[in-house]
């Protein structure tokens, strides 16, 4: 395999540094830099993971530092695009976090800008790569089960409703909430899993009594039509007191497949097939399996909720995964795994599936989702 190191620059202190940084250096990219908009802070969080360079200033990063090949962009979804962007005039390949955008709209000026760069631009649905979920979408699309009739997927968790989250979480206008931090995820995978989605009905709520100011959704219930004529139901909460849930089934003309999931997240999971065969588990390839996540070894950078969420270790396997299929792609290199990446267009569909849902629980009616 071809060892040409490459230089990558992460955008965002907060989940770049947790999870991006890490997953690059596994994927066999050199740190180079890390941007943030107060550059001190930035200086005293880099620090400890010995990232060489801090900014606050990308394009002149990237003018300065030809060696920088991909720019990940980890900031609030509302402010995607000006790094995307810039990272793009500069001629660079581009990782960008989801929710993708603020809107469909803003999706599609960062289609457009990728298409004319001519670079790898991906988006970072890392859980494709998830072991569970890219095995239960390799059976479902290998027609094990038949044609899929049903997509069932339902998260619950008791959570903390006083503990504090990032300014972007709470607030509906800067692309927050469950939906859009948790649901995009899911969105992803019935779109890799069973393909594209045409309508959607949705439920958005806030339960959490302990976060008044709070005018995002923190549980959300999803109905979709795919164009083949799957129907999903997706549905998660943040604080629902009561035990965890947490299960993926798909329902085909042949049979069914689903992910056996343990009493707790991040447990163990297997994938199950039940045909006119009956059931039985199927085995996990090699090339899917992640090994265990290791939690973030620097305690003084976990301040909040969300850090402590993201630096249990779960995102860094299958994050390493995705940028080594970007590493392959910027060197013209066959895809490590057959799996794809999630891409710009993706992204895009995937963002017009979000506009559609929020649509959709502002009107109390099903929404036709645009094409991207």
């Amino acid at each position: 395999m071809n060892n040409t190191p490459l230089g990558a620059a992460v955008v965002g202190t907060g989940f770049g540094l947790f999870t991006h940084v890490r997953a690059l250096r596994l994927a066999g990219f050199e740190v180079r830099a890390i941007v943030g908009r107060d550059l001190e802070k930035t200086r005293a969080r880099a620090a400890p993971l010995s990232i060489p360079r801090v900014s606050d200033d990308l394009p002149a990063l990237l003018a300065d530092d030809p060696a920088i090949a991909l720019v990940t962009v980890a900031t609030p979804p509302h402010a995607h695009a000006a790094p995307v962007l810039q990272a793009l005039a500069a001629g660079r390949h581009v990782v960008s976090e989801k929710p993708f955008a603020r809107d469909l709209a803003q999706a599609r000026d960062m289609v457009a800008a990728a298409q004319k760069a001519g670079v790898v631009a991906l988006l970072g649905a890392e859980f494709r790569y998830d072991s569970a979920q890219a095995l239960l979408a390799r059976v479902v699309k290998s027609g094990a089960i038949g044609d899929p009739l049903l997509f069932h997927r339902i998260y619950q968790q008791p959570g903390d409703q006083t503990a504090p989250l990032a300014d972007w979480w709470i607030d509906a206008d800067q692309g927050g909430g469950f939906l859009g931090a948790f649901g995009t995820h899911m969105i992803d995978q019935v779109r890799a899993t069973v393909g594209a989605i045409t309508s959607v009905s949705a439920i958005l709520r806030k339960l959490a009594t302990g976060r008044p100011a709070m005018t995002s959704d923190d549980y959300y219930n999803v109905q979709m039509r795919c164009a083949n004529g799957c129907a999903v139901v997706i549905e998660a909460a943040m604080c629902l007191p009561g035990p965890f849930t947490m299960g993926t089934r798909v329902a085909g003309t042949r049979g069914a497949a689903w992910i056996q999931s343990g009493a707790a997240f991040g447990e163990p999971e297997q994938v199950w097939v039940q045909d006119a065969d009956g059931a039985r588990m199927v085995p996990m390839p090699a090339e899917l399996a992640n090994p265990a996540p290791e939690p973030f070894p620097v305690a003084d950078l976990i301040q909040s909720e969300m850090d402590r969420w993201h630096t249990q270790g779960f995102d860094v396997a299958p994050y390493a995964k995705l940028f080594a299929q970007a590493r392959a792609r910027i060197l013209g290199l066959p895809d490590p795994l057959p799996d794809p990446p999630a891409d710009f267009a993706d992204a895009a569909a995937g963002q017009a599936v979000l506009d559609a849902a929020r649509a959709s629980a502002a009107a109390g009616q099903w929404i036709q989702v645009e094409a991207a």
